[in-house]
Order: structure tokens, then sequence, then C-alpha cells
């Protein structure tokens, strides 16, 4: 589902493109997401008479939709492309894609998009706080501008006021500060015997060394107090007066009962949220069952080497476990994916590749004819596959409690199972293909558009918002685009989510025989038009290079 902002972001990136045979326009929206993961291409010039377009609607993070408006129109110019086998150069550019996508420098391309992802969306929030400060400044009257800075001001200063007493305090006592490095070495000790890091009394003590403490290990053994007492709780070999040792004996009594116990409750080096982590597919699944249906259920194949990871490892700390599966599943490609719709148009013949639930429509004489399939796990097929490869679809549609797509780019933590090809795991990149003829009409043209426009519109609907506007002069395609936003955005959260995705759409239309003031260039024109008209009509194009 993601997180929404608490206003959308209206802003949208738009581009209008035209070639000597096409016109295009493109718009992208981030709404009320917290980031925009989509991505797109408009490629008018792909080839000779050939032109691509595709929308990419990223999940788990923007990265692998970014890379693949990158690198995937590349991959189409393959050895089927060259001999003139789109349908199966297109298949042959998703698979080739996608397999790619765990290979090493694949992988650290997508974590750098990642990390630029992140820092990006960080400054655009310190930037949106301080235009939304701005803007409230800007109708406030002037002696309550003056007020609100003149109390920051004043707050600054008693912070630097507050400092300057503290470093004060510390060099009027410098005995104090050695004692406080010294004397916790017996407790730190007590510490690393009882694996915890959340004792009162140890952090009374301890400053700088409470990153020596709590180091996953379960059981502790209480050492004898009076050994706590010896010569390594002095300063600087100095033996300590009879007070000061009394007051550690009690510390140390003290950590040591209140550290004995279960490790911290923070979950990060405790063994019940370290099992949650290494069988999260285990618990969702029993979470599930009582809610879920029988209809969508499936086994779920599991490594055997995971039911006895805890007997095995049982003088490796749990969180080391925890922090090397975290560090294999949560890398982009693994944790995050795309889908993909691509429209390949050579001359007048359109070739559309789809997986997931991004869709391509094409307008024929006012009629949506949809020229993809939106794949859902409950499907039958795709069902069946997900089972078969040891998943399991619930009753709200999403695969072993995560995606609710069955067909994308990357998330390859669901293409795990080796016994089976990639083109049959849960999740596969396997695309489908149809092909259409199309010809230059007022009332034809194609839309590429992700699932958050069509999750608020039907293709019909779609078709007749745009044949509103597309022959009205002096409108654009992309503001045509634009107005769609606007009208699929919801007004709030509230709903199921409808209304609240990244939205992006493209518009494509093929230019009709234009019509010239003078006589002698109209006859010339209808010539070049009869000439054009016999070569789109050929069964195949003349050239592709």
């Amino acid at each position: 589902m993601g997180t929404y902002l608490s206003k959308p972001i209206t802003d949208k990136e738009s581009d209008d493109s035209s070639n000597g045979w096409l016109s295009c326009g493109s718009s992208s929206m981030q709404g009320w997401r917290e980031s925009q993961e989509d991505a797109h291409n408009c490629l008018l010039d792909f080839d000779e008479r050939v032109a691509l377009f595709a929308v990419y609607d990223g999940h788990g993070g923007a990265e692998v939709a970014q890379y693949a408006a990158e690198k995937l129109p590349s991959l189409v110019k393959n050895t089927l492309y060259d001999n003139q086998d789109y349908e199966k150069a297109l298949i042959k550019a998703f698979m080739d894609f996608d397999d790619s996508l765990i290979e090493t420098p694949i992988v650290e391309k997508l974590i750098a998009l990642r990390e630029d992802n992140n820092e990006e969306c960080v400054e655009e929030e310190e930037e949106r706080e301080e235009l939304t400060e701005l803007y409230a400044e800007a109708k406030m009257p002037i002696e309550d501008i003056i007020l609100k800075y003149k109390n920051k001001i004043l707050e600054n200063v008693d912070k630097n006021k507050e400092s300057v007493d503290e470093n004060k305090e510390s060099v009027d006592e410098p005995s104090s500060s050695k004692e406080s490095i010294s004397k916790p070495k017996s407790i730190v000790e007590s510490n690393d015997a009882c694996g915890s890091s959340n004792s009162s009394s140890s952090e009374t003590v301890i400053d700088g060394d409470k990153t020596n403490v709590g180091n996953g290990i379960d059981e502790c053994k209480p050492k004898d107090p009076t050994a706590e007492s010896s010569p390594s709780a002095k300063v600087n070999g100095t033996p300590n007066d009879d007070k000061e040792n009394d007051e550690t004996e009690k510390l140390v009594a003290e950590s040591s009962e209140a550290e004995c116990g279960p490790s911290s409750s923070n979950g990060q080096n405790g063994t019940e949220n370290n099992f949650g982590t290494k069988c999260l597919i285990v618990d969702d699944s029993e979470d599930d069952t009582d809610e879920d249906g029988e209809e969508f259920e499936g086994p779920i194949k599991l490594d055997d080497d995971d039911s006895d990871s805890d007997s095995d490892d049982e003088d490796v700390p749990s969180n080391r476990v925890i922090c090397e599966d975290d560090d294999e599943e949560d890398k982009p490609g693994k944790d995050s994916g795309c889908t993909a719709v691509m429209a390949l148009l050579v001359n007048n013949k359109l070739y559309v590749a789809n997986a997931g639930d991004s869709r391509c429509v094409v307008s024929v004489d006012g009629k949506a004819h949809d020229m993809s399939k939106d794949h859902k796990p409950e499907d039958e097929p795709e069902l069946k596959r997900i089972c078969k490869a040891g998943g399991r679809v619930s009753n709200d549609g999403r695969v072993n409690g995560g995606l609710n797509l069955s067909r994308a780019l990357g998330d390859h933590n669901y293409k795990k199972n080796k016994d089976l090809p990639n083109t049959e795991q849960m999740i596969t990149a396997l695309p489908d293909v149809t092909v259409l003829d199309i010809t230059p009409d007022n009332n034809n043209f194609i839309v590429l558009a992700c699932d958050g426009i069509w999750n608020s519109l039907s293709s019909q609907e779609v078709v007749d918002f745009i044949l509103e506007r597309i022959n009205k002069p002096d409108v654009s395609l992309s503001s045509i685009c634009e107005e769609l936003f606007e009208q699929c955005l919801a007004p709030n959260t509230l709903s199921d989510g409808t209304g609240c995705d990244n939205m992006t759409c493209i518009i494509v239309k093929l230019k009709t025989q234009q019509k010239r003031s003078r006589p002698d260039e109209e006859d010339e024109d209808s010539e070049a038009g009869e000439s054009k008209k016999h070569k789109s009509d050929s069964a195949e194009p003349e050239s592709l290079h």
C-alpha cells in the first residue's frame, strides 16, 4: 500500500514531441505518494519508421523502473529484432533485463540509484517544509513574524547558555570524569556476560562504552560481586576510597540482577524478534490462515536449512544472522521491482508487451481496444503458477502477503525456486504480446498508463476523456494527460487508495494527411500521401535500419 503525504504533490513533468508521422505527449505526477517511483520512455525515432513507448510503475523503490527506462529499450534491438521477429524480440528483452538484475555490477548500480533517490527525497522534504513555513508567514501579521523570530533567537541563547553551564560543571569536577571512565569496567564485564544494554544501572554509569554492551548472548552467570572491587576498578592504578568501592559493588549487584533476564525488548538482539525475521513467510502464512479462504491457498516451499538454523548456530550471535539475511533480502531488485508495458510501433503495426498491471489501450474509431491484460494473482493461470512455485495468494489478492500483482521486472525475492525456470516463478517477467494494425485517423490513438490511472477509470472512460479534447485546436497531448491526472486524483487518502498512486500517461497519435492552402502544394501532398499509404499497408516494413 505504501504511505501517503499529508498533501498531494500535483506538480507535473510533461513533454510534447513529434516527427514526420507521429505526435506524442507524456506527463507524470507524484500525487499522494511519498516519492515518485514511475519512469517512462518516449522514443519517436527508435529506428527508421519505428517508435517505442513504455511505462514502468515501480514498487519498493524507483530504482528498477529508472534502470528499465535507461536499459530495456536497447535490449529490444537484439538478433530477433534484426530478423523482424518483433514479438519474440520484446519477450527476450524483458527476460534478459530481468535476469541481469541479480548480477553484481547491476546490483551496485541499483544501490547507487536508491541512495541518490533517498537523498533527493530528504532534500525535497526539507524544501517543502521551508516553503510551507514561508507560505504560512506570508499570511501572518508582521508583528507575529517578528515575535516568532525573536522567540527563536531567545531559544538559541538559552541552549547556548545551558551548554556553557554543562561544560563548566565538567571542568569543575575532573575526578568524576575519570571515575566515570574507569569504574564502569566491571559493569561492562557484567553486561557482556548478560547480553543486555537496557539496564538502568549500567546506563546511569556508562556513557561512552554502551556500544560494548548487548552482544546477543541470552544466558549469563552472575559474577561474584566481591570480584568487581578488584584492582580493575581503580582510577589510574590508585585505590579508591571505601565509599566508592561500596557504591561500585552495589551497582554490580543491581546490574547482575537486572541484566540476567531476556535480551532487550526493542528486538535488536532478542530471540523472539530474530525468529520473526528469519521466518517471515511462515509467520505471515500462519497469520493469514484464519483470515484467508481455501480458494487461494497454496503450499509454501521453504528451505530445510531454515528450520535448523537456530540449533546449528547456537554459538553465533543472533543479530549477525539477521544482518546477513537482511542485507541479502533488502537489495534493490530483490525487494523492489516494476511493472512494464511497452509499445513498439513498426510503420502502422503495433506490438505491445506487458508484464504487470500497467496498461496500453488503443482507440479504434472511438472504441477502447485493450492491448494488454492486467496480471493479477487471483487470475486462474497466474494463481496456478504461483501455487506450483510454492507460493500462496490471500483473499485480498497478494502473493505471500506482499505483492498484489503477479508479473514484474525485479522482485527476485519471489523468484528463488531453483527447480523452475524464470518463466514459471511466483512472480515472472514474462510478458504477454499483442499485435494490432492501426491507421491514422482523428479518432485513433494509443494510450499507455500506470495503474494509478486504470484504478480510477476504465479503458473506455479514458478513451472518451481524450476524445473530448484531442481534436481541439491548440491543445497539446501532454496537457490532456495533466487534465486526466486531476480527474483521477483523490481528494484525500481515506478511501481504499484509489486516486492516491503515482500517475504516468503517454498519448500517441499518428498524423493524418495535412492539406495546404496552395493548390499546387495540395496536389504534391496528395501524391506523397498515396505513396506513404502504400508503404504503410505492406505486410513488412521496407527498411528498419
